[in-house]
């Protein structure tokens, strides 16, 4: 399936500097299985490089303060709906990095605290639609959230969301991702996307990617092909 990635006006008027990074990947299923997660004591030295120690540094760092205004203007409570930059952040200062059965996400996780910039990961072959585009919500999506009752996420026209067709892939720009369409320990084709709202956030999704990138193709991924979505 060839993918278009898009971004809708309604998130540029927001955010005028919104990008969105990301690379399509094949062969992940055996690569899978070659993915070293780092270790939580490395994960906590590299924010430590960032300046953060603790979970004042984390919000204050504006990294994640620029998560924490996007979330508030969905309507969110952002200290409720955390960006997932925050929320993995704090489970590397609380030593309880992501684990699950699937090596890939564990991976993606770990660099996605490591660089402070949000990364999701998503199952080409469960997607609905060959378009991916982040806009704002609407009360026809379908949306299966991970780990929690979809009556917690609402569905409003001031949430920004990542959708194909009529499915949500992940709501809220980054705050959680959809079991429809997530990796699988079986997921062999897989695009990988993060966004960027700020100079300073594009600087480090580009970063997460360099590394997430090497890795997956250390590993015995190929990858297909690469997204660049700016205005």
């Amino acid at each position: 399936m060839a993918l278009s990635v898009l971004i809708d006006d309604a998130v540029y008027a927001r955010h005028p500097m919104a990008r969105i990074n990301g690379i399509s990947v094949s062969r992940l299923r055996a690569a899978q299985t070659a993915l070293k997660v780092p270790s939580v004591e490395s994960l906590r030295a590299r924010l430590a490089e960032h300046g953060v120690t603790d979970m004042q540094s984390l919000v204050n760092d504006d990294r994640v303060s620029a998560w924490r205004d996007a979330i508030a203007k969905c309507g969110l409570k952002a200290s409720r709906y955390r960006s997932s930059v925050e929320a993995l952040a704090r489970r590397v200062l609380n030593d309880h990095p992501v684990s699950t059965p699937v090596p890939a996400v564990n991976f993606y996780c770990a660099v996605s605290a490591a660089h402070l910039a949000p990364l999701g990961g998503y199952d080409i072959d469960r997607l609905p639609d060959q378009e991916v585009i982040l806009r704002p919500a609407r009360a026809v999506d379908n949306f299966a959230p991970l780990g929690t009752p979809d009556s917690s996420m609402p569905l409003t026209d001031k949430i920004m969301i990542y959708a194909s067709g009529d499915e949500v892939l992940c709501y809220a720009y980054n705050h959680r991702d959809s079991s429809v369409t997530s990796l699988t320990g079986e997921t062999d084709n897989a695009i990988f996307l993060g966004e960027a709202l700020t100079e300073r956030q594009a600087i480090a999704i580009d970063a997460a990617f360099r590394e997430l990138e090497a890795t997956l193709v250390a590993a015995g991924a190929r990858v297909t092909s690469h997204v660049s979505v700016v205005r």
